[in-house]
């Protein structure tokens, strides 16, 4: 037999009309009952009528997820992925579901960004630091957004979640130092988006002098990170440790390292931002700057719902990074 509303308050220790409130998103409600409540929905997997519930309250019962895709890669990424499916367990939580969709225009010049809103389809959006634009911006304002990842503009009045891409960037360069290294480069950052920036401002900040600072943008790709590597380690004084951007920025550095017969870590040391599945799994397994992109989403969802419910004023959050230490930069 279906969980009912009753069942949930039971067990919350509430009153019916308190999960009602709770369900509406209209009412204040502390956040710790809130929490109950929906605590309460996962364990009797109770799934509220959201026809019923947006005819009620005036709420959709969805959130919009924009992403900018500029091809279908955008999609499949681990960092898209792991993000998306925390903000998702968040949405499900509170009965709510999610809406994905690219920023680009659509057809007649409105974005999809502003379909969503105007035609009342989410209660809330989650954008992408590329989206905010003034005219957007002017057009959204009072509707309930938070932007996942650190916008480069410094307007009030944003809320935003991102990681601490600077402070994992001087965390790495203090390790590799620690291991001996000397001369140590960045590699990898196509297009050099505003996370890429702060990794980069990162790293030349925890260089000995900045004139030491050696980086190598590359498209993005793999295979334009190992030839931009190979170029710099047949130099006459070559780096004898990187810090790349990605894991394909590290792909394309081991396969150049093995191309020239350099040993990884004795005569290069290699560091990365993201630990993602395949970072253990190389030869030697690498050292990573960690993200916890789920956390990132599952923040970000967080702030997005308090936003809703009007409890919460803007807020600008940046998680911490750690350093997993392994094989490619530990230096006998």
């Amino acid at each position: 037999m279906a969980a009912t509303i009753h069942d949930v308050a039971k067990l919350a220790g509430v009153n019916p009309s308190t999960v009602s409130r709770a369900l509406s998103g209209k009412a204040v409600i502390t956040e710790e009952t809130r929490e109950k409540i929906y605590a309460a929905m996962r364990e009797l997997d109770y799934h509220p009528n959201s026809v019923a519930r947006s005819l009620a309250s005036g709420l959709s019962g969805a959130i919009g997820v924009v992403v900018d895709a500029q091809d279908a890669d955008a999609f499949s990424n681990v960092f898209f992925s792991r993000s998306l499916f925390a903000i998702e367990k968040v949405a499900q939580s509170r009965g709510y579901h999610v809406i994905i969709a690219n920023g680009a225009k659509r057809a007649g010049g409105a974005s999809s960004i502003e379909g969503l809103m105007l035609e009342r389809k989410v209660d809330g959006l989650i954008l992408p630091p590329s989206t905010l634009k003034s005219a957007l911006l002017e057009k959204i304002e009072g509707f309930p957004y938070v932007v996942l990842g650190q916008p480069d503009t410094a307007r009030r009045g944003l809320s935003w979640v991102d990681v601490n891409n600077e402070q994992g960037g001087a965390m790495a360069v203090e390790h590799l130092r620690q291991m001996g290294y000397a001369r140590i480069a960045y590699l990898g950052g196509g297009g050099r988006t505003g996370f890429v920036k702060r990794r980069v401002k990162g790293y030349l900040s925890a260089l000995v002098r900045e004139t030491e600072a050696l980086v190598l943008p590359t498209d993005g790709t793999a295979e334009d990170a190992r030839r931009a590597a190979h170029e710099a380690l047949r130099a006459e004084s070559r780096p004898d440790a990187f810090l790349c951007n990605d894991n394909l920025a590290a792909f394309g550095l081991l396969k150049a390292a093995k191309a020239l017969g350099l040993r990884v870590p004795d005569e290069l040391g290699v560091a990365t931002f993201d630990n993602y599945p395949l970072a253990e799994f190389t030869d030697p397994p690498l050292t990573a700057v960690d993200v916890d992109t789920a956390l990132l989403g599952e923040q970000t969802a967080r702030l997005l719902f308090q936003k809703i419910n009007r409890q919460t004023a803007d807020q600008q959050v940046l998680l911490c990074t750690s350093l997993i230490e392994r094989e490619s930069s530990r230096r006998m």
